[in-house]
């Protein structure tokens, strides 16, 4: 039950319940305020009577402010009976409140990869007991995201947002792999971006590597720890052949990487990268891991370590 009084209905009660107490109110007709007195004989049974009545009025009043303290549908508050002196029981927080404090959700922490993508900065994202912290190098704002075999190429499942010199985390599971690769200055992500390639096997061995083949928009630069390095941290994209090089809306240059040497611009991007970086420490070409021991870009393949140590630089 939901009962709604004014201050004026429930002064009313009050002074009539005194009135009553007194003795000063009439069988017949009588006020609030005390000034009609009674004209001819009490009829005490009635008086009795209408005094049980107005009994039962206030318990049921009582009751319906214990129960709810608003109407179905308002957000009005119902003023509590309550006897002089006495708290109000609008006072107290009823169940199913709708006062903003009640209705606002407890803020979370919880890092996911929807909180990580909603346009938030985070410097750490992902989950699972490997982990690659990455250090920005550049001399501006990077995007870093991570993708996982199979998924989108230009949605990450993780990213992090790095200033210049700035430093995040991301992680990924045992038994996953994929690559960290840099947005364009518009936010975007393409296929032609440098890559950190990573995959942790179930119990935690690593491989990972550097690829340029399908472009090159940053250096990459990683260590385990434990003495084992691949990538780079030159900046060489000022000096590659005007037709290996392109630029986003931001000025920042990418070069055309290899890929498979199917277009001059990939044969002249390919061959300036290698002049430049050899090809011992990262992928310019799909088939290096081919190559002798000295010139095989994958000296990081099954490693030991879980932690590893990255910089993104400027191509």
């Amino acid at each position: 039950m939901s009962t709604s009084i004014t201050p004026d209905t429930q002064s009313l009660i009050q002074e009539l319940m005194a009135a009553m107490q007194s003795g000063s109110l009439s069988s017949g007709t009588g006020s609030a305020n005390g000034a009609g007195q009674s004209s001819g004989p009490q009829n005490t049974q009635e008086e009795a009577k209408l005094a049980e009545v107005f009994q039962e009025l206030m318990v049921l009043l009582k009751q319906g402010n214990k129960e709810g303290s608003t109407s179905p549908g308002s957000d009005t508050p119902s003023p509590a009976i309550s006897p002089a002196g006495a708290p109000s029981a609008s006072a107290i927080p009823a169940t199913g409140s709708t006062s903003p404090a009640a209705a606002a959700p407890a803020s979370s922490d919880a890092s996911s990869p929807a909180a990580a993508t909603s346009g938030t900065s985070s410097v750490n994202a992902g989950d699972g007991p490997n982990t690659t912290t990455i250090t920005n190098t550049s001399n501006h704002d990077e995007k870093i995201g991570q993708f996982l075999n199979g998924g989108s190429t230009t949605q990450p499942t993780a990213e992090i947002d790095l200033k210049p010199g700035q430093t995040g985390t991301l992680k990924y599971q045992n038994g996953q792999g994929g690559y960290d690769a840099e947005a364009d200055s518009s936010g975007n992500f393409q296929s032609t971006a440098s890559r950190l390639e990573f995959y942790a096997d179930a119990k935690g061995v690593n491989n990972d590597d550097v690829s340029y083949i399908d472009g090159r928009n940053a250096s990459i630069k990683v260590s385990d720890g434990n003495g084992k390095t691949a990538g780079d941290s030159k900046s060489i994209a000022s000096d590659a052949p005007s037709n290996a090089v392109t630029k986003d809306a931001g000025g920042r240059a990418t070069v055309t990487g290899w890929y498979d040497g199917s277009t001059q611009d990939m044969k002249d991007g390919g061959a300036y990268m290698e002049s430049k970086l050899g090809t011992g420490n990262a992928y310019l070409h799909p088939d290096d891991d081919r190559n002798a021991t000295s010139s095989n870009p994958m000296t990081m393949a099954q490693d030991a370590s879980q932690h590893y140590t990255a910089d993104f630089g400027d191509a």
